[in-house]
């Protein structure tokens, strides 16, 4: 989670922690720090939430409604773990709507000519405060002006919406220089034009040198991968245009670049017709500029960050159940026209919208205190440490969680006590106190609420522990070591570890999950082929007509395998990164090198590994370390990702290349042999292992994408 923004550029002096920015406007404050999410089932406020080993299961009967009264299913309702309910739900749904919609008003308003994107981009980009401080001063963008904006949301969610669409144009501003620099050093150079075209790769160098001539990503630690996404969608671009121009139809992306790269080869009888297309290509981007689309808002979310106060003007409300135990109400203000219930405990009054769920962090902290009593009983020392520090961070988020509701509280106390006439002096400094303490202690940043289908998501930031939490469980715990983490092609990582001259390895498999995983993927294929072919018949015979429901079904079964399938990937990516995460504690890691692959496509013949392959997945392992890593106090910069060249090819020992074989007694070269042989040594290793052990020293190495945190 980002704390806030910086619109400064960087200087060469040493930055201070407000001027950090990188081209996503991601604020990166030296002091590190971060925010961890958890997330949160919301219910209705009249259901009782689901709780653990209490019984309180779903009942199955709520959803069988033959023979069952309205009476009946409501006591059924209120009496299970159901979600939110019909009525709460279309309100909700509609308070989305309306944050969608002004977010986008304002962005089409932002947009309405290039000439204004771009002044108003190049402002944010000098400006060193919040983006809605600049933009609410553009008359036909602030709230006291646009009656159309006070018929969808109310003030400060507008200031939300401010803060969001401000947040937008400033990474559509980035881009757009980038793709004007890149266009303009295309233009002004025939030969990199041809180098960038037949090239199977972008050239590193092409990329370093568009990167450097653009002002708004020089100075960033992302932009070298900023420049090489550019390249590629002007590539993409250039290539469709040239097969479109000479009537070929090729669908599949490689074969694409192939033809294209075969077009512009020496010798080739169209070699001076393409050069043409291309030439005039790039000079009608020159000329009248990249066609750009207008950004828009589609995710259903809703962002309560613009401020940070925690105020009842900020639209969102706590407050303890004072019957059930730790069960949090939370009250929404609702924008007008939508009408809502007055509830006594919320200072919203008629326009609130009430939904409860379980502060299950106290009991998440208990359990693991039992596990590591347990462990600590067999010995299993590791696990204890562990247990010990999940347990005391999940104390420290509920406390943190208890503060932000306890400062609202205090502060909607001493707002009305400042207002109100005859108050006593004694007790508005008290709360003054009071509110003090509580802001200077660390806190949960306001929450964020997302939309997924008919669940209804709560997802609060809370402060990392930074040290704090991980200095009680690990005591003085010195961290030197370096660790090397490289993607194998039978286990989805390979760990290497470098202490006093020697190595501490690990490959780390969940093959049952990655079988599944398989398996539901050639399910979901057959499916895709299935609902393609009699999607397209129903639309020849029945244009514009809705689908029978048969293919409904098929549909909604597509969409359910997807849906199990990125579930997977999720638990995939956690299971590893945790198995990572601990390995690295275990033997005091502090840096932690990865193997960039985010622009990896794999080779043919690689459809049995193909789930080692997935740069998605390999994506979101290393983001889950990253956030694990930053829970346990690391600083964001203990994890890197470095180039992986030639480290699968090389002896570890003595730097020579070798090749893959079958097994520990073979010498004969075999493609994604599970062994690795150095001529030079005589010697096997495995091979994933070897390529961990060199990805620790390839930082030490001259290197084409230096080392970058993720």
């Amino acid at each position: 989670m980002k704390k806030d923004k910086r619109r400064r550029s960087r200087s060469c002096k040493t930055p201070k922690a407000s001027e950090q920015k990188t081209m996503d406007d991601n604020y990166y404050g030296i002091s590190s720090l971060n925010y961890l999410v958890e997330s949160f089932s919301l219910n209705s406020s009249q259901r009782e939430v689901v709780r653990k080993g209490k019984g309180r299961t779903p009942d199955p009967r709520y959803r069988r409604k033959n023979g069952s009264s309205s009476l009946v299913l409501a006591a059924i309702a209120r009496q299970s773990g159901g979600k939110v309910d019909d009525i709460d739900l279309t309100a909700l749904t509609s308070h989305f709507e309306n944050y969608v919609k002004t977010v986008n008003l304002i962005l089409s308003r932002i947009f309405k000519t290039d000439r204004r994107a771009e002044i108003l981009g190049e402002a944010l980009s000098n400006y060193r405060g919040r983006a809605y401080t600049l933009l609410r001063n553009e008359r036909d963008l602030c709230y006291q002006h646009n009656d159309e904006y006070k018929g969808l949301v109310y003030e400060r969610l507008h200031r939300n919406a401010l803060e969001h669409a401000g947040r937008t144009l400033m990474a559509d501003w980035s881009r757009r220089q980038l793709f004007n620099t890149a266009i303009a050093f295309l233009h002004g150079s025939k030969d990199d034009v041809l180098r960038l075209l037949r090239s199977k790769h972008i050239p590193s160098d092409l990329i370093r040198r568009v990167r450097d001539q653009c002002a708004a990503v020089r100075n960033t630690g992302s932009g070298y991968h900023y420049a090489l996404g550019v390249l590629r969608q002007l590539r993409l671009a250039i290539d469709s245009h040239i097969l479109d121009t000479l009537g070929v139809k090729i669908n599949w992306r490689g074969r694409q670049r192939k033809k294209v790269a075969s077009l512009l080869a020496k010798g080739s009888l169209d070699f001076q017709n393409v050069q043409r297309l291309v030439k005039r290509k790039i000079k009608s981007w020159a000329k009248d500029g990249y066609p750009f689309a207008i950004p828009q808002l589609r995710s259903y979310s809703l962002d309560f960050s613009a401020s940070t106060e925690n105020s009842t003007s900020q639209g969102y409300w706590f407050s303890l159940d004072p019957e059930r135990e730790n069960e949090v109400l939370l009250h929404l203000k609702l924008p007008p026209g939508i009408d809502g219930r007055e509830q006594i405990d919320s200072p919203y009054k008629s326009k609130t919208l009430t939904f409860r769920f379980l502060d299950w962090l106290p009991r998440a902290a208990t359990e693991d205190t039992v596990k590591a009593n347990r462990a600590k009983k067999i010995s299993h020392l590791n696990r204890v440490e562990q247990l010990r520090f999940r347990a005391a961070k999940f104390l420290d988020m509920h406390e943190q969680l208890m503060n932000t509701i306890q400062f609202q509280h205090v502060t909607h106390q001493l707002s009305r006590l400042k207002h109100k006439k005859n108050s006593d002096p004694k007790v508005i400094g008290r709360l003054a106190d009071e509110a003090r303490r509580l802001k200077g202690s660390r806190r949960s940043a306001p929450p964020r609420l997302l939309l997924r289908g008919h669940k209804v998501i709560l997802q609060i930031p809370f402060l990392s522990p930074n040290g704090t939490v991980s200095s009680k469980v690990f005591r003085d715990k010195v961290y030197t070591t370096e660790a090397g983490a490289d993607r194998g092609l039978r286990v989805p990582v390979a760990l290497s570890v470098e202490k006093d001259t020697k190595f501490v390895d690990l490959l780390i498999s969940v093959e049952p999950l990655i079988a599944k995983r398989m398996l539901l993927r050639k399910n979901a294929s057959v499916l895709q082929s299935k609902v393609d072919k009699r999607k397209n018949n129903w639309e020849l015979k029945r244009p514009e007509q809705a689908y029978p429901q048969f293919l409904s079904r098929k549909i909604r079964h597509f969409n359910a395998t997807w849906e199990k399938i990125r579930r997977l990937d999720r638990e995939i990516a956690r299971i590893i990164a945790a198995k990572t995460v601990w390995f690295c504690e275990e033997h005091g890691v502090k840096k932690l090198f990865f193997e960039d692959l985010r622009g990896f496509q794999g080779h043919a013949g690689s459809k049995d590994l193909s789930w080692s392959l997935n740069a998605n997945l390999w994506g979101k392992i290393i983001d889950t370390v990253r956030y694990m890593r930053e829970s346990l106090g690391h600083s964001r910069y203990s994890v890197w990702t470095v180039n992986p060249r030639y480290t699968s090819q090389t002896c570890h020992q003595c730097g020579e290349r070798g090749f893959r074989v079958n097994d520990e007694s073979s010498k004969i070269k075999k493609q994604g042999g599970e062994f690795f042989y150095c001529i030079k040594c005589d010697a096997h290793h495995h091979a994933d292992i070897n390529a961990a052990r060199n990805i620790i020293h390839v930082q030490s190495k001259s290197s084409v994408v230096p080392g970058q945190t993720t």
